[in-house]
Order: structure tokens, then sequence, then C-alpha cells
């Protein structure tokens, strides 16, 4: 087998959750996780170790992040049953995104948590969770054949991540003060600055001893399965743990692209009437919609910039979804990349995304980092999976945990109109962000 040949090996199905719990310590470990079980949007789930490259950049800008994607991808022309079989799965946090606008941040970056981390993954485990199939793909290295590797892998067992130490945590601001955010940027809005920015704050807990990041991830997407979760080490003892509901862009080989932006959000609730009455509020609010349409044109702005000539097209506007914890609003828009365009120029022409930004995108980014305390970090970055054909997919960063060696992170927020209620706005973003600290 060439270094160039990729190992496909049909394995016995397991739960990822499984597999993930037997490889959580495994150094650089990625799982993208398709955890809400029997959704439609959940279709696949991988488990990558053992990088073959990786770049983890304290801080930086995104043009030298769209420099580090260039330098470590490798194209190939191995194709497989799922659509990753091995490539560069990272993160790009937030804190890159105010340079691609040309914005300078006046936050400190957060000295353990990274800008940037990406790594090129040959040995990957891909679930297909319709079918309830499950391979192996690997490459050979170092002197080992793919076989040989992959073998090595599944003979690995490590106890089942353990840790019930419940952290305390502390809001960064308090409910005036969220308050008074959202009035500073309703005047802005009164001032014709913008028609809508993300204003988020930040909530942070001392790491308790004998806490397990692994056994919190696991936690986490049993209390709200969602169909873009992941588990990310960040190196030196950092790690994201993400619920996300929400994906960013995605792109095939052939350069069809869909972004499904979310704006608009209501609580669950147990009881199934109030419920159903709770999504058809949401559904009839005029106040929702025309946020999730304002972000609509702002993406269709954004794809139009790599996109083939009337290429870009909405299938869904608004549209009600359900999630564990929470209704949203979610719109599909699609597009083709133009000749020489490719999934690095799509990032590039998207990132910062509008959903966790506002519109005029520029101006939102400058308000956002004058109106919020602190630098977000990878809070409402992304992290993707980019092929080696080229092929991408990616999330938004939100209903996360940031773990360092000594705190434990979280970051919630919403999109500001003009017709915002600032209390409205933190009843949403308490609901967004309780079931992700345990709530």
């Amino acid at each position: 087998m060439s270094e160039d040949t990729l190992l496909v090996r049909e394995l016995p199905w397991t739960e990822p959750a499984e597999i993930f719990a037997r490889l959580a310590g495994a150094p650089g470990i990625a799982f993208l996780d398709s955890a809400a079980t029997g959704d439609p949007r959940s279709t696949a789930s991988y488990i990558a170790v053992d990088p073959a490259a990786e770049v983890r950049l304290a801080a930086g800008s995104m043009a030298e992040a769209l420099a580090v994607l260039r330098h470590l991808h490798v194209a190939s022309n191995a194709v497989g049953p799922l659509p990753f079989t091995g490539g560069l799965i990272g993160l790009l946090s937030y804190d890159l995104g105010p340079s691609a606008t040309g914005v300078g941040s006046r936050h400190p970056a957060d000295p353990e948590l990274p800008a940037l981390i990406v790594r090129r993954y040959d040995l990957v485990i891909g679930f297909d969770h319709e079918a309830r199939r499950a391979w192996g793909f690997a490459r050979p290295r170092d002197g080992m054949d793919a076989d040989s590797r992959l073998d090595r892998l599944l003979a690995q067992s490590a106890p089942a991540p353990a840790g019930d130490a419940a952290p305390h945590w502390t809001e960064e601001t308090s409910p005036a003060r969220h308050e008074a955010m959202i009035e500073a940027v309703l005047g802005y809005l009164r001032a014709g600055d913008i028609y809508q920015a993300n204003i988020s704050t930040r909530f942070v807990a001392a790491r308790p001893a004998g806490f397990s990041p692994a056994a919190a991830y696991l936690a986490l997407r049993t209390r709200t399965p969602a169909p873009f979760a992941a588990y990310l080490d960040l190196g030196e003892g950092c790690a994201l743990l993400s619920a996300s509901p929400e994906r960013f862009v995605r792109c095939d080989a052939d350069g069809h692209v869909e972004t499904r932006p979310i704006k608009g959000t209501a609580p669950r609730a147990a009881d199934p009437q109030e419920d159903r009455r709770n999504g058809e509020r949401l559904a009839a609010s005029a106040k929702d919609r025309a946020e999730n349409l304002m972000i609509c044109d702002l993406l269709r702005n954004d794809l139009s910039q790599v996109a083939e000539e009337g290429s870009v097209t909405v299938s869904q506007v608004a549209k009600l979804e359900r999630f564990a914890s929470v209704w949203h609003l979610v719109s599909a828009i699609h597009a083709r990349l133009r000749e020489g365009q490719d999934a690095i120029d799509l990032l590039a022409a998207t990132f910062p995304g509008g959903s966790i930004t506002g519109a005029p995108k520029r101006r939102a980014v400058e308000i956002i980092d004058e109106i919020e305390e602190s630098a977000r970090g990878p809070f409402f970055g992304i992290v993707f999976a980019l092929g080696g054909d080229g092929a991408m997919d990616s999330m938004i960063v939100i209903r996360s945990l940031a773990v360092t060696a000594t705190r434990l992170i979280a970051r919630a927020g919403g999109g500001i109109v003009a017709d915002s209620d600032p209390a409205a706005e933190y009843a949403e973003l308490r609901a967004k962000v309780d079931p992700v600290l345990g709530g």
C-alpha cells in the first residue's frame, strides 16, 4: 500500500460516544459528534486521533490562519463511504475575526486558550447514523502500515471518563449590566449605525479538582444533544466541549455551498402544549423573523464574493426547527463556488459568521468590541473539517464550554434589533446557556 493509498475498513457498529470514551485521553483527539439521535441533521460523526501535523497559535490574524490552512492542507483523490476520510480538523477562534474586517480589539487574548489550532489527521473512525455503519480510515505512517495503525487504535481501551465535580459559575455581567449593554446597542440602532448586533456575556468557574473534560462532554451531549456537537483537544491541558446546533458553511468537493444561520430562540417546555405554544409564538414573531432575514441578507452578500453569479439562493427562510432545549428559526442559503475558489476562500469570505456579529458586519464587530467586557476567545468562532478532496463542513461555536488548566468558561448572547426588549433578551440568553452550565 502506497503512502497515498487510503485504507477503508468496515467496523462493527458501536455508538460513537462509547468509542470516544475509550479514546478520550488520546493527545490531539477530535470528536465531531452528530449527537441528536434521530435528527435528520445528524448524519455522520467522526473521531480523529494521532495527528500527522499540528499548528497552534496563541494569537494571530485571519490572514495568518488562512496561510496555516493552505500550508497544512494536502489534496487527495481518495474516496470513501463518508464525506470525511481524513484531512484537517481545527478551531478558528472568534478573535481572528475582527482582523478579517479590519477592526482592532481592545481586549487582551486569553493566555490559556489558542486563537487557532489545526491538525491534519490520517487515522479516523467514521459513523453513518442512518445506516448504523462504521468504518476505519487510515494511511501508513512512520514505518507502520495502515492496517496496523488501525488495529492498534481499535485495541486501545481506557477506563470510562469519570468526574462528578460541580463547578460554581459566576456571570461576568450582572443582569443590570446586561441591560445597559443592550441599551447601548439600541442607541446605535436608533442612530442608524447598524441594523443588528449580537451581544454576549461570559460565565466563568474555577476548574474543580478531579474535573474530567471528557466526562463533562458526555454529560453535555446527554443534556442537550445537538447535530453539530464537538469535542476538541486544544492542547496544553485545554479542551472545547460544544453542543452547537448551528452549521456555519459547508461545501462539497464540487463546490456546492450551504449555510444555515440561526436567529430566533424560544425555550422548550416539558408540557407538550406549552412547548408547542412556545414554538408557535416564535414562528409568528415579526421581530425574530426580521432578525433572521437581516442575517440572511448579510450571508448572501458574503457568499457572493466567492460564488458563481446568480447561484446564491435561499431555500428556507426562518423555518421553525426543534432542538433539545430550545426552538430556533433557521434559514438555509445555497451557492456554488466559482472557478478558482475553494473552501479556504469560502472561509475567508464569510468569517466571522454574520449570525454572531450583526449587520453591517464591520460596524457590528466594532460595537461588539466596545460593549462586551472580554475577548470572545473560541466562542462564536468555528470548528471545521476540511477533507483532502476539498469538501468542508463547519459549525459555529455556541452552546459550548472551554476548559483550561484552571477555569471553565461559557458564553451566550443574542441578536439585538430595534424592538429588542432587554428583559426578553436576557431570558433568551439564559435559555441558551443554562443547559450548558448544567441547569
